[in-house]
């Protein structure tokens, strides 16, 4: 997909040589932003994959300090303590919808099939609480002008391409008020079986 990307960018660098009325500024800003595009794709998902990483680390040490502490507390004293218990099984609940938030941002971002439509989810998923994200909302306006700043014709259909293929998939939801939101993945359904009658 790069080397495409790279014949593509040279491609219009040609033409934009050989134009007479071209304007060299505009279209060496073009350049130069589709590059930068085409590079932060590839560190932006690696960047994801160590936070997850990281995350998935910091969980598992945190189950197994709670392990200890519950055995060392179990030893050291014959009874549990009831305020004791319920700290324990409050850690143990926060950590188990860490897990659920994480499931659900990776079951999401697995329906991404382009770099546009993994960007658009990394968006909307960062203001999704379910997922993992902080509270807020984010506008399909707002989308546009963060994916594609410039108002690049390609760029912008890009984004609008990537929100409407997962808004069809069932991965989003767009409000009528331009409110872009990720939908709660759903277990599959399926027709009753002969079996089930």
């Amino acid at each position: 997909m790069s080397e495409r990307r790279t014949l593509t960018t040279l491609i219009r660098l040609g033409r934009a040589l050989t134009d007479p009325d071209a304007d060299p500024a505009r279209d060496a800003a073009q350049v130069a932003r589709r590059t930068v595009q085409a590079l932060s794709e590839p560190v932006h998902e690696a960047r994801a994959g160590l936070r997850a990483r990281a995350r998935d680390l910091r969980d598992r040490a945190s189950q197994r300090a709670d392990e200890r502490l519950e055995r060392l507390i179990t030893e050291r004293r014959g009874e549990q303590n009831p305020e004791v218990l319920a700290l324990l099984e409050q850690r143990r609940a926060a950590r188990e919808a860490r897990t659920r938030q994480e499931d659900a941002r990776r079951t999401l971002m697995s329906s991404a099939h382009t770099p546009a439509q993994r960007q658009v989810l990394r968006a909307v998923l960062d203001v999704t609480p379910w997922a993992g994200g902080v509270p807020g909302e984010l506008r399909y306006t707002q989308l546009l002008d963060r994916l594609a700043p410039g108002g690049d014709a390609a760029g912008e259909m890009s984004v609008h391409r990537a929100i409407w293929t997962l808004a069809e998939a069932g991965v989003l939801a767009v409000s009528p008020h331009g409110v872009v939101s990720a939908a709660p993945t759903r277990a599959p359904q399926a027709l009753p079986g002969p079996a089930d009658r």
